[in-house]
């Protein structure tokens, strides 16, 4: 049995066309940081958390981060950083013509990191800064305990790294205490906080579909979780994924059997279409946040229309 990946020849100008939007969203990103400096507009939700959660904290004693209203700047900044890279590797990978399973690794990362960062964000009709803090914090706390547990299991628990990240967690925990006198480990330790409680991976997809879908978009919680799950077998070492993809031949001159593995167009642009609403989503929310002029995004606009003319107009999903 020999494996042969089917990549049409004739697709090679569309799959350009197809890195091109993906780089336009990432530049898009360093754009709206380079332009606007995260720094919110008068009358905008963040102008009125940088006014009811100044930063530096002041109830925080010797912050070694961000703090207060910074905070949660800091959390978005850095969940679309993240997308916005994954899309110029993706970019890459399109250029390359390699279009079997990594492409789906890349997605469900980009949809992940804008899930969060609109998580972090909230609702834009919520008026409490205090929810949005809690969000960023126990983003924050998540990240920690990731930093500090894998540390110890990498180097040991008498390694400088680990010192250093049990140490950083600790700043965290005692931050949060500082921060929200009414916290508890007991509810820290089931992530919850200040009335808010960090979502899972999957649950954070969900929410940010449903939240799409309040504002006109078609996916709703079940078709993410369809999507997520589907994208977590093509991340995972799962077997019926590549099973879809193989069409099997018989090669005549050696009698051996042959699987196909083939990626259709039509599929790779679906793919791609998800990722762009997704990151164009959180990009747009995150701009109407920080009430910042939509410059970047009437660019990003035209650059997506003029490769998908029908891309603002009709909802796809991906396959």
């Amino acid at each position: 049995m020999t494996y042969w990946q089917a990549v049409p020849s004739t697709s090679s100008d569309r799959l350009e066309e197809l890195a091109q939007t993906l780089i336009a969203c990432r530049d898009a990103f360093h754009e709206t940081a380079n332009e606007f400096h995260w720094e919110p507009v008068g009358g905008s939700g963040a102008a009125d958390a940088a006014a009811a959660l100044p930063s530096p904290d002041p109830a925080i004693d010797n912050p070694t981060g961000e703090t207060g209203h910074r905070l949660i700047t800091e959390a978005i900044q850095i969940f679309l950083f993240n997308s916005a890279a994954h899309l110029g590797s993706w970019a890459a990978l399109l250029r390359a013509a390699e279009v079997v399973v990594t492409p789906s690794l890349l997605l469900r990362a980009v949809i992940e990191n804008c899930a969060h960062a609109v998580w972090v964000v909230g609702d834009d009709r919520e008026d409490d800064p205090g929810a949005r803090l809690a969000r960023a914090y126990l983003e924050e706390l998540k990240s920690a305990e990731q930093a500090k547990m894998n540390a110890g299991r990498l180097r040991g628990k008498s390694h400088p790294s680990h010192t250093r990240t049990a140490a950083a967690y600790k700043k965290v925990k005692a931050d949060i205490s500082a921060r929200f006198p009414d916290s508890t480990p007991e509810e820290l330790d089931k992530w919850r906080l200040h009335g808010q409680k960090l979502p899972s991976l999957g649950e954070a997809v969900e929410w940010m579909y449903e939240l799409t879908r309040s504002f006109g978009g078609t996916i709703n919680a079940t078709v993410a979780s369809g999507l997520y799950g589907l994208l977590s077998n093509l991340t995972h070492p799962t077997l019926y994924t590549v099973r879809e993809m193989r069409v099997w031949t018989k090669d005549e001159e050696t009698g051996h059997n042959v699987a196909n593995v083939q990626v259709t167009i039509r599929s790779v642009e679906n793919d791609v279409r998800a990722a762009l609403a997704a990151f164009y989503n959180a990009l747009s929310y995150v701009t109407g946040y920080y009430d910042w002029p939509e410059t970047v995004l009437r660019t990003l606009e035209g650059k997506i229309e003029a490769v998908i003319p029908e891309f603002f107009v009709i909802a796809t999903e991906a396959d």
